[in-house]
């Protein structure tokens, strides 16, 4: 399983994910913090870091922009009759299990990275440089929602907690968009169904006045006043059971063994 696994991250790391993944990371520091640097009154170094994620693409899209990385790698090679080289090789299970391994890392690697690596920057690193302006006189910070019980305690740690709540979430929609691929014959329908599950979400809980069970606002809950924490885990719990009727699904149909 190592040896697979190993194999799966050295076909994964190649340049075209390297460079998406730098972009996922970068381009909104690049791109939206000059934008709202000095369109805003900031406070804090969190009030930029929350007001950076909002501006930008990132909650919008989010499992749309994860699902370039690895999810479709088992759909893509079911496409060109790979797997029938593998089957002689390996036991498929496994290989396929691989596979999934490695989409979840990554994803979750990625999208840690795509919220700490800005709030290392605004946090720690600005202040040396000091480009972003504050405003001193009149102290009036703005509630960053649900994780801002955990600000309270540490700004690293909510940094750090912060950056694993959105990791996993990433790597818990990848993992569905995975499964879908296995499930499903058409690649674009099983990539799209995360996706149409965040944006049709909210719309629904928006609907129903239950804006804080919204995929979005668990995951980015910067436009919505404070929740209590556990809001949170309801969708989380639900993804989870999704994937649980999945992989049931999988083992019982034998959609790997007969493919």
């Amino acid at each position: 399983m190592k040896h697979l696994i190993s194999i799966e991250f050295k076909k994964a790391l190649n340049k075209r994910f390297i460079i998406f993944s730098l972009a996922l990371i970068f381009l909104p520091l690049i791109v939206i913090l000059p934008i709202i640097n000095g369109s805003y009154v900031f406070h804090r170094a969190i009030d930029v870091h929350a007001q950076l994620l909002t501006k930008s693409p990132i909650p919008l899209l989010f499992p749309l922009l994860l699902v370039q990385l690895y999810a479709g790698s088992y759909a893509n090679e079911k496409k060109d009759n790979y797997l029938q080289y593998v089957r002689p090789r390996t036991i498929i299970s496994k290989y396929v299990l691989a596979k999934g391994i490695v989409n979840a890392f990554l994803t979750f690697l990625v999208a840690f990275l795509m919220i700490f690596v800005p709030f290392l920057f605004i946090q720690y690193i600005d202040p040396m440089i000091g480009y972003i302006y504050y405003e001193t006189e009149f102290f009036n910070p703005v509630s960053i929602g649900t994780f801002e019980v955990v600000a309270q305690n540490s700004v690293l740690l909510y940094g750090i907690v912060y950056s694993l709540w959105v990791g996993i979430n990433g790597a818990i929609y990848m993992t569905i968009a995975y499964l879908l691929t296995i499930c499903l014959k058409n690649k674009f329908v099983a990539l799209s169904i995360p996706f149409l599950w965040w944006f049709i979400m909210n719309f629904v809980t928006a609907v129903l006045w239950i804006e804080r069970f919204s995929p979005v606002f668990t995951v980015f809950p910067f436009s919505i006043t404070a929740q209590p924490m556990w809001t949170i885990f309801i969708p989380f719990i639900v993804l989870i059971l999704i994937i649980a009727t999945l992989i049931v699904y999988i083992k019982k149909t034998r959609k790997v063994w007969n493919e």
